[in-house]
């Protein structure tokens, strides 16, 4: 009798790694999570997983969980920090350690590193980038995330790791693009300045098939894909009537003005070391969201590896929001 492949996924505990680890759990394989010490587990709690709470600094201590793996899922990463080197550590570093760790291994078969659009940077409305565009990244996250990327080019002659770049992502259990369907829900729709911003927004199920195609297409090794959304661009204003029409609502549109929000993003700059966390708004998020577009064209992962979204943007926004209510979240 086979034995279920082991699959490893590290940031297993949050949003996009708890889907990626319910998709593999039904595709039966062994699924081993590394994850911290001081992890939040919610997402996690009664699956049949195995956990390994080594974090990822120690790179004799991530060899136990990479043990006789077929496939390893690198999602975990750092998304905000209160300085510089927090990106680069959470980023580039833990990647490093793991792909050190993962040297000599002889039965991974595939290594899929988690990057971001944030690596290429924002783009003109109706000119979304592809694998091929230059990358121009604005924002210290997104230049970690470049970083991240070169790095890992340079282990691909020795092993054999597939590169993916998700834009927005959003779908049950979000806690980020969650606040824009809460303001929805009291009938508010902020938009940021007085033009109309677009981007590529993918269901996080989507995305984790993305990544499962990715990392099982023998042909995708060096490769990178982005795993957006088919139609590259979703105006703001049509998720919020399409959001709205399913919450019943109709929402209100307030404009806040771009110097309003790098106002916000200035004064938290300047208070951050005071703080015990990371500014929600920083200013570097604010020249992020202020940009016209963030979008992607999934060409590329649609003809190599039959990459295609299995929900339209109704039907995810309908999903995500009946489960937001099913929480008691909205």
């Amino acid at each position: 009798m086979n034995q279920s492949p082991i699959a490893v996924v590290t940031g297993a505990n949050g949003f996009v790694g708890s889907h990626l680890v319910d998709l593999l759990l039904e595709k039966q394989f062994v699924v081993r999570c590394i994850i911290r010490s001081t992890s939040n587990l919610q997402w996690l709690e009664g699956k049949n997983v195995e956990l390994y709470k080594c974090g990822l600094t120690n790179v004799e201590a991530l060899k136990e969980p990479l043990d006789g793996a077929a496939y390893v899922f690198h999602i975990a990463g750092a998304v905000s920090a209160k300085k510089a080197e927090g990106f680069y550590k959470g980023n580039v570093e833990t990647t490093r350690n793991i792909l050190e760790a993962a040297l000599g291994n002889s039965t991974i078969k595939k290594i899929l590193v988690t990057s971001s659009l944030a690596a290429t940077g924002p783009t003109d409305k109706g000119k979304p980038v592809d694998e091929q565009s230059p990358c121009n990244p604005m924002t210290t996250y997104g230049f970690s995330k470049l970083e991240q990327e070169q790095m890992v080019k340079t282990y691909m002659d020795r092993l054999p790791i597939t590169i993916v770049r998700p834009p927005a992502v959003y779908g049950e259990r979000d806690t980020d693009i969650f606040l824009f369907f809460k303001a929805i829900s009291k009938g508010v729709f902020t938009q940021l300045g007085f033009s109309s911003k677009s981007l590529s927004l993918v269901h996080a199920k989507d995305l984790v098939h993305g990544m499962y195609l990715a990392a099982t297409y023998e042909g995708s090794s060096g490769e990178t894909y982005f795993l957006g959304s088919e139609q590259p661009e979703y105006e703001w204003p049509d998720i919020a009537r399409i959001s709205g029409e399913i919450l019943g609502k109709k929402p209100v549109r307030v404009r806040v003005p771009h110097m309003a929000l790098l106002l916000i993003g200035r004064v938290n700059r300047a208070f951050k070391g005071f703080m015990s966390k990371p500014p929600t708004l920083s200013y570097e998020k604010a020249q992020e969201i202020i940009q016209p577009s963030w979008s992607c064209r999934s060409d590329k992962a649609m003809k190599e590896l039959g990459y295609k979204e299995q929900r339209t943007i109704e039907e995810g926004i309908r999903q995500t929001i009946e489960w937001y209510k099913k929480e008691g979240w909205l």
